[in-house]
């Protein structure tokens, strides 16, 4: 994330440009994007509800709302479910004599969206339905685990106003191994807004953040460690108050996380304050060093901080050497160019290398990630990886941004394009930053930092859980299952009595796009993370 409202340079920094999309959608999944031909598939006893109701069970007070629409996506008949307001609806079914072991389960629904969840679930795996009223969605719910021979399967609607949601096609489909939906935000600032005094609530009641979040789904949280915040005598040190973002907070927000029971990210910037790819100062500290001398400073100081994250029990799980370093880091000396403007590839990749050393010695189990901003640009990654390849630089995963607004690009494009990505260079992927505006304005009535979410047009609450509705589905509809999650920007960076910014004295710019309203209030998209694993 970008802590200005500029556009980057991309002739100056390297930043990835956007490319154009084309958008289709279909009421028969012919037309739909082919997956891989599966092996190992089996049929839901009447999961194209084909013979009616025929093998399901109602839920308790869903007669009324349960009933078979004549525009099934795969035959002539779908489930519908009618909620009113206030209401639930569910039809559950028990299928026995499965071999034991792990599945998927593939359907297709079609959705009318707003103030309602629905959700397909099986046993405790589940997604959830995005918005598409008029066009089937295929789905799918990963890594299914099946121990006794049985699956419980659910489909089921809650809704605060009248809503419609249509489903058809059930099948699984046997797989190797189970798969971990990573669904992250970056609580790096908590400890600055809970200072200000910040309050976080959940159906009206107080609670910890964490706790709100961990309830809702959240697997996975992102802390950002800078140097030397806080320190008034250097620029770039005293934009954060002390205590903010240096070890001892980031430590203290790594036990609070893990003591919920989430996995942690932890984002070197290796600067006293933030980095991207137009910024990234080299700490003060280290101010004068030549380029070996970074090199072993950036070891020393990666190896040093995962010491101690291990020796208190919170070794990361995923380490992220740099932030949005697709330009390279600590300029100049590492970035990609030199001054006369020929290349310095080998001194910015003999960074990333040295960073990579500290973490297998320190943390030999984290997986390290590379994170470059600007999802969806294939010329971009394709240069930045192949050096990576060419300079035998250590690392497990692609970190990728991934903000509508920055990259004007919509999930199916960028969902395409990391399939792309990931099968050319053989590695995971995890957007380590998305976000969306759910509110057209902060309070003052001024535009946030995202203007809009161009190509999505609804600023709203439900605007904002739909996209993430949408960007999970398309992520689980990665065909080589490559894509891990995402992390959402500053989900808890809201509005306090005493301002609270991204620099000391400034205002906060994300509030409306947090997953907390104004108040503090936990809002809808918090179902898209609760609903998906």
């Amino acid at each position: 994330m970008k802590n200005k409202n500029v556009l980057v340079n991309p002739l100056l920094i390297g930043t990835f440009l956007a490319m154009p999309f084309t958008a289709c959608s279909s009421d028969k999944p012919g037309s739909m994007d082919t997956p891989i031909p599966s092996v190992g598939i089996t049929s839901i006893p009447n999961g194209d509800f084909e013979k009616a109701l025929q093998g399901w069970t109602l839920g308790e007070g869903s007669e009324s709302m349960a009933s078979i629409a004549n525009d099934g996506c795969l035959g002539s008949k779908a489930l519908k479910l009618s909620a009113d307001v206030n209401a639930a609806v569910s039809v559950s079914q028990s299928v026995s004599q499965l071999k034991n072991g792990y599945y998927d389960l593939e359907f297709y629904a079609k959705d009318s969206g707003g103030n309602h969840i629905s959700f397909v679930s099986a046993n405790g795996k589940m997604t959830a339905v995005e918005k598409s009223p008029h066009a089937w969605k295929r789905l799918y719910i990963r890594g299914i685990n099946v121990t006794d021979g049985k699956l419980d399967l659910n489909i089921r609607m809650q809704s605060n106003e009248a809503a419609q949601s249509e489903f058809d096609g059930l099948k699984l489909i046997s797989r190797k191994t189970d798969q971990v939906f990573l669904k992250g935000g970056d609580i790096s600032e908590l400890t600055y807004v809970e200072q200000n005094g910040g309050k976080y609530y959940e159906n009206g009641q107080a609670g910890d953040c964490l706790d709100i979040l961990k309830a809702n789904g959240m697997n996975l949280v992102r802390l950002r460690l800078y140097n030397d915040p806080g320190n008034p005598d250097y620029e770039y040190s005293k934009e954060l108050p002390k205590g903010i973002q240096d070890k001892e907070d980031i430590l203290r927000l790594a036990k609070r996380a893990k003591e919920k029971g989430m996995q942690i990210l932890l984002s070197f910037h290796y600067s006293d304050y933030w980095t991207n790819g137009e910024d990234q100062h080299i700490p003060h500290e280290w101010v004068g060093q030549d380029i070996n001398q970074l090199k072993q400073s950036v070891y020393t100081f990666t190896r040093d901080f995962l010491e101690q994250m291990k020796a208190q029990g919170t070794t990361p799980e995923y380490v992220a050497i740099g932030n949005e370093i697709q330009a390279g880091l600590l300029y100049p000396l590492g970035y990609c160019k030199k001054e006369d403007g020929s290349s310095n590839e080998i001194d910015m990749c003999g960074l990333f290398s040295a960073a990579s050393k500290g973490v297998r010695e320190a943390a030999p189990d984290s997986k390290i990630i590379l994170h470059l901003n600007g999802a969806g640009d294939k010329d971009g990654y394709n240069w930045f990886l192949g050096l990576m390849k060419n300079y035998q630089v250590d690392y497990d995963i692609i970190g990728s941004s991934y903000y509508p607004f920055w990259v004007h690009r919509d999930v199916k494009s960028v969902c395409n394009w990391a399939e792309y990505v990931t099968d050319k260079f053989d590695k995971d992927l995890l957007f380590m930053e998305t976000g969306y505006a759910w509110n057209p304005t902060l309070p003052d009535g001024t535009p946030g930092q995202l203007s809009n979410n161009d190509p999505y047009k609804d600023m709203s609450r439900a605007g904002q859980k739909n996209f993430l509705l949408e960007l999970s589905n398309g992520i689980k509809s990665v065909s080589n299952q490559r894509v891990l999650g995402y992390v959402y920007w500053d989900p808890i960076f809201i509005e306090t009595p005493i301002k609270t910014g991204w620099i000391v004295g400034a205002k906060n710019f994300v509030s409306n796009t947090t997953l907390f309203d104004f108040e503090g209030n936990r809002i809808e998209a918090c179902d898209a993370l609760k609903y998906n694993n």
